[in-house]
């Protein structure tokens, strides 16, 4: 499925990669933060994929994309929450393979304390983008590619 992205502010829809290429152009110190959530809603499961384009000390200009697929069931929450992350990998690749930029983190909303249940995501979600050569943001840590 071809993903529609808006910016944040004024709700214009933008061609992706030129946006991010000139947008880059003109803001040169530019970090790419990327990251994915979801809610379910009736029979379906909605996906919002944010990318905040980050200038250090200046705040971050936003770009987000929202669709929906048919509704992953509960007791299917490590796969809702490893789509999220595959969401995310896959517009790092993209920027990556077509601007060659890489994204400073991707942002994962997976908890790491194991009490909490989207921990039991965790490892694969870790495998999948430390795999991709990307740096892991989560609520309670920072992991570095290394």
């Amino acid at each position: 499925m071809e993903k529609v992205f808006k910016t944040l502010v004024s709700n214009k829809t933008v061609e992706l990669v030129s946006y991010i290429k000139e947008y880059l152009r003109t803001h040169p110190n530019t970090q790419v933060l990327i990251g994915c959530d979801s809610q379910n809603r009736k029979r379906e499961t909605i996906y919002a994929i944010v990318i905040g384009l980050y200038v250090p000390g200046k705040g971050a200009h936003v770009l987000y994309s929202k669709f929906s697929e048919p509704r992953v069931r509960m007791e299917q929450n490590p796969v809702r929450l490893l789509n999220e992350v595959w969401f995310s990998v896959e517009i790092a690749e993209l920027l990556k393979n077509e601007i060659g930029i890489t994204a400073a983190w991707i942002d994962i909303d997976i908890n790491a304390d194991v009490k909490y249940k989207s921990n039991i995501a965790l490892a694969n979600a870790l495998g999948l983008v430390k795999g991709m050569g990307l740096d892991i943001k989560t609520q309670v840590m920072d992991i570095k590619h290394h």
